[in-house]
């Protein structure tokens, strides 16, 4: 016979037995109805669920289990909580918070000793006397009839021991952050994963977070002073909080993007030099951090508030069974982020430990924005919340995402998708309509229109626009052709066309070209310079470093233009509108493509071409600033005969 808490008045009893006895701690209950192997008896008061723990049937005691009582909304509305949460350290003392309403008892371990801890509704608090600073902790608690050693959700530091207790202020001090952007049109977004950027390296730490800072002789100089001179205002790493699916002892076993989370508030020991000290991996992050700020370089970080990796050995299941996670009508795990549970954002506890983690970031490690992974799982209740604190931290924090339209149990009109963009319009979202017109898809149009797919030119001409009939502000188009997942460009025409051809690199350099004068967000995965192929590997995520690391080729030609080009849209102010207005205006003639951009001063004409056809440009009595190829001056016109862009400057 089991027994479980439904709600808080009602008792789940699966047995066909006939039941003539039933008591539960003075508690009055009284039969309601039976659906087949099912008996349902509601009580006369509220069941006390952190105290509640066996039931009394027919002379014989069972265990009271938690069941279903953790998914109502009478659970979520009662049980919301504002206090400290997790350990809190002071010198003489360390005070311990958990919100878990339904543990009959908890302690912490702190090392090989045990305190009792005491319920407040609707938390479970001690404090600790004496110096705990660098000591391990768990937290022991039971929900029912056994005791279960479970991380504490809110660990901001871990090393291959566990979670520890650290001073923070051991840890070498943060730099405020001199990142200011009030517009997100003027910034450009590069992407990188920590190990990749490194592995392939000539530095001392490859794979490791000093790995980026380090100097190279091949870069002459290190891979942020490399990014910072290439143009870019934003670097982008991948996940760096604690995930699975690697080993940080034994680092080149295993190999992981970072999307499976393990711990949302403590750091990745994978890419420390001593992963069995929390206080290395902050450290690691932080001269990262510093070091980018230094170059006034902003640190944008990947979150994953969509799925965890394991619900099963994620601590939060083992503290309120069932709350974490979304569940259909028929109380069963949702899974459309296809990793095995789906958070639920919409629960109040739930949504403040996302907005903590990312409060932590910002506050601890000066973050300077945020990618949310899926954002599109996610609730736009949430992302308002996410906004307005993050905001009262730094008021000039990114937050963009993949705002895909994915079937959720979230109402349509609360999805955080690209659709619902005008509900949350301070979001930008990775624009999948400007990468598929460009690059192509699998399915449909292979080629995009940068590799001469003219078909695909009335949405070329959309997307270099800003997509106005997808945005509300060119604020929210982060344009791209290729980021971390999906085939590179360059693989992507591998895939598209039968030979290999040195045509390819013209065309990826038109497509980097192109992303650099759109309205919109400038977005470049780390290598797509300088043609970064991962040999045709779609998903790398757990691919080898073979396939993943960045084979650094950054003195060609083709690294000078990008650069080049990206001065230019720094420079004039016409490349980064916040509006969609009448100075802008692009224009088909025959296989050309006219993109004009006009103010009381001046006048920037870009001649687009997607073909290798030979004709003469007009140059309107202007100048020639940019060629993406090579380009004859001839009188007033201009001879091309490649794809790429090509730059008028008038002044008037």
């Amino acid at each position: 016979m089991n027994v479980f808490i439904e709600s808080f008045h009602l008792v789940r009893i699966e047995s066909k037995d006939y039941i003539y006895k039933i008591e539960l701690d003075q508690n009055e209950l009284n039969w309601l109805k039976n659906e087949g192997f099912n008996q349902f008896f509601v009580s006369k008061h509220p069941i006390l669920l952190h105290k509640n723990d066996v039931i009394h049937i027919n002379d014989q005691t069972y265990p009271l289990q938690i069941g279903l009582v953790t998914l109502t909304p009478e659970f979520e509305k009662k049980f919301r909580y504002d206090g400290p949460l997790g350990c809190v350290y002071h010198q003489d003392h360390s005070d311990f918070y958990l919100f878990s309403p339904v543990a009959k008892e908890v302690s912490v371990v702190i090392h090989e000793d045990e305190y009792q801890m005491t319920y407040e509704e609707p938390i479970w608090k001690t404090r600790v006397h004496g110096n705990l600073e660098g000591k391990t902790y768990t937290y022991k608690i039971r929900l029912v009839d056994q005791f279960k050693e479970v991380k504490d959700p809110y660990t901001v530091a871990a090393s291959t021991k566990g979670s520890h207790i650290v001073d923070w202020n051991q840890t070498i001090p943060i730099k405020q952050t001199n990142i200011k952007v009030k517009n997100y049109v003027d910034t450009v977004i590069y992407e990188g994963h920590i190990r990749d950027m490194s592995i392939g390296l000539d530095v001392t730490s490859k794979g490791l977070y000093e790995g980026v800072i380090e100097y190279s002789d091949a870069l002459k100089g290190s891979v942020l002073e490399y990014i910072k001179k290439l143009g870019m205002t934003h670097l982008q790493v991948l996940p760096v909080f604690d995930f699975e699916g690697v080993d940080d002892v034994l680092k080149d076993g295993l190999y992981n993007w970072g999307y499976n989370p393990s711990q949302y508030f403590s750091l990745e020991g994978w890419y420390s030099k001593h992963p069995e000290d929390p206080y290395d991996r902050i450290n690691g992050l932080k001269k990262i951090i510093n070091f980018a700020h230094d170059l006034k370089l902003g640190i944008n970080m990947d979150v994953v508030y969509n799925h965890v990796y394991q619900f099963k050995t994620f601590p939060y299941d083992d503290i309120v069974p069932g709350y974490f996670y979304r569940h259909d009508r028929h109380h069963q795990m949702t899974d459309a982020s296809y990793c095995g549970n789906d958070i639920e954002t919409r629960n109040y506890m739930v949504r403040r430990l996302i907005v903590d983690s990312l409060s932590h970031f910002v506050k601890n490690f000066q973050i300077d924005g945020f990618r949310f992974d899926l954002m599109g799982l996610m609730d736009i209740e949430t992302m308002h919340e996410i906004e307005k604190k993050l905001k009262e931290i730094n008021p000039y924090i990114m937050l963009y995402g993949e705002g895909w339209n994915m079937q959720t149990e979230v109402p349509t009109r609360q999805r955080s998708n690209m659709h619902n963009q005008a509900l949350f319009p301070k979001y930008a979202h990775f624009n999948d309509f400007y990468r598929n017109t460009m690059k192509g898809e699998l399915h449909g149009d292979k080629l995009g229109y940068t590799m001469g797919n003219n078909h695909l030119s009335n949405k070329a001409m959309q997307s270099i626009l800003g997509s106005p009939h997808l945005f509300l502000s060119p604020n929210q188009s982060i344009n791209y052709v290729e980021c971390h997942d999906n085939l590179t460009y360059y693989d992507k025409m591998l895939l598209s066309y039968d030979n290999e051809d040195q045509k390819f690199k013209v065309y990826q350099d038109f497509a980097n070209h192109l992303i650099a004068i759109s309205q919109g967000v400038p977005f470049y995965h780390a290598g797509q310079e300088f043609y970064r192929t991962k040999k045709g590997i779609e998903n790398s995520y757990r691919s080898p470093d073979s396939i993943n690391q960045i084979e650094w080729n950054t003195h060609g030609e083709n690294v000078q233009k990008l650069r080049k080009l990206l001065k230019l849209r720094k420079k004039y102010n016409l490349y980064r509108q916040t509006s969609y207005k009448d100075n802008v205006t692009i224009q088909k003639e025959k296989h050309l493509l006219i993109y004009k951009l006009e103010s009381n001063q001046e006048i920037l004409i870009h001649y687009i071409k997607n073909d290798f056809e030979l004709e003469a440009l007009t140059t309107h009595g202007g100048k020639l600033i940019f060629p993406s190829q090579k380009a004859l001056t001839k009188g007033k016109s201009l001879i091309v005969d490649q794809p790429g862009i090509y730059i008028i400057y008038i002044k008037k």
